[in-house]
């Protein structure tokens, strides 16, 4: 190896699995884009830089002092998007500048960043757990926010509440109030799709799209074409197995609407087969189990919370998206994290694992800075 490189790789002080998984998972998505769309694969790649970009600088900057600094203000920022998105013709997102720009990547970012800054502060200044108010307070906001994306995205809205409820879990609330809230939000759900089903929210949203995919997972009538996608993407993961076509030699994904997005895994896994697909699936799983360690070797609450934050709801997304692709979950909008097409995911995944790696990073430091204290300590004694 180049010893300049050798070098700098020594300087790196985040995780070093978590960059060499994201840059596989890149490498395949390469591949998935130029297999399905040709020449599009240089504006992916263009993306792909964006997402470099983003986790660089994310890795760069100190995430005590910017979440410290910036939560509020990104919870601010998150409200506009999420009336603007709300009130914009795009379909989950806003045009800007003749772009459609999803929003509710970024939007769940915020929230992420704004429950751990909320959470962790309180332990880190010494209080032993949160009262009653400041449990409420902090899930009116998720609650605020998952419905205002329900009705145009249920299952991000989804993902982002799991993603709420298990940073609540490891914030110690009470068992309680985490069961008193899933109740809550599931007495709602299932309100909102009799309502649909009675027909009286048909206008509202997304929210039909929604119920007539759950129903068609449900009862298998593909009556209003509901079922096609699940459709293509069983028949091209059940023609591969063992035997994939090849590379750039499936037929399936052709018929797959959204074959580089929302049936991304299905696409591959048609040229790939199973051992690639396991692959993949064992390359989230990795990511979510070094999310986890960072988070336990974490000496700040707020750190703890951000990388488990970061770490489940990439993963969770990434299931999702799989478990769609698989027929094992009802069809969603999810893409899959750094493989998916998509300027603004790709952007968000790269800043959210820039955070995940600047809190790793961190804890060597504080690590490193602990042992010389330690050994100035027992020097100055000897």
């Amino acid at each position: 190896m180049n010893p300049e490189i050798k070098g700098k790789l020594k300087q790196f002080k985040g995780d070093k699995i978590i960059v060499i998984l994201v840059v596989l998972l890149s490498l395949i998505s390469i591949l998935l884009v130029y297999s399905t769309e040709g020449k599009r694969v240089l504006s992916h790649i263009v993306h792909l830089l964006f997402c470099y970009v983003g986790l660089g600088v994310c890795y760069m900057f100190n995430y005590r002092k910017v979440v410290a600094n910036f939560s509020m203000l990104g919870l601010l920022l998150a409200v506009v998007l999420l009336i603007w998105t709300l009130g914009s013709s795009a379909v989950r997102g806003v045009t800007l500048f003749g772009i459609d720009l999803q929003t509710f990547y970024f939007i769940g970012f915020l929230i992420i960043l704004f429950i751990s800054n909320y959470i962790g502060r309180r332990y880190d200044l010494g209080q032993t757990e949160l009262d009653a108010k400041e449990m409420r307070y902090v899930s009116l906001i998720l609650l605020a926010f998952c419905g205002g994306i329900a009705m145009l995205n249920m299952s991000t809205a989804i993902i982002l509440f799991l993603t709420g409820i298990a940073m609540f879990f490891v914030g110690n609330f009470k068992w309680k109030n985490i069961f008193a809230l899933i109740g809550l939000v599931s007495v709602v759900v299932i309100v909102a799709m009799l309502l649909v089903t009675s027909g009286k929210l048909n206008n509202v949203g997304r929210i039909s799209t929604f119920v007539n995919r759950w129903e068609y997972y449900f009862t298998h009538e593909n009556v209003d074409g509901y079922g096609d996608q699940m459709i293509l993407s069983r028949a091209a993961i059940a023609r591969s197995g063992l035997h994939p076509t090849g590379p750039g030699r499936g037929v399936i994904k052709y018929r797959l609407p959204e074959n580089s997005t929302d049936y991304a895994y299905a696409s591959l896994f048609e040229e790939t087969g199973l051992i690639v697909g396991l692959i993949i699936i064992f390359f989230y799983m990795t990511i979510f189990y070094r999310s986890w360690q960072i988070a336990r070797q974490s000496k700040s609450a707020t750190g703890s919370l951000l990388a488990f934050g970061i770490g489940f709801w990439m993963t969770c997304q990434a299931f999702v998206h799989i478990g769609v692709n698989c027929e094992l979950l009802p069809a969603t909008g999810q893409t899959l994290p750094f493989i998916s097409t998509g300027g603004a995911s790709l952007f968000v995944s790269g800043c959210a694992m820039g955070v995940l790696l600047n809190v790793s990073k961190m804890n060597v430091i504080e690590s490193h800075q602990e042992d010389v204290h330690t050994s100035f300590i027992r020097g100055e004694r000897g």
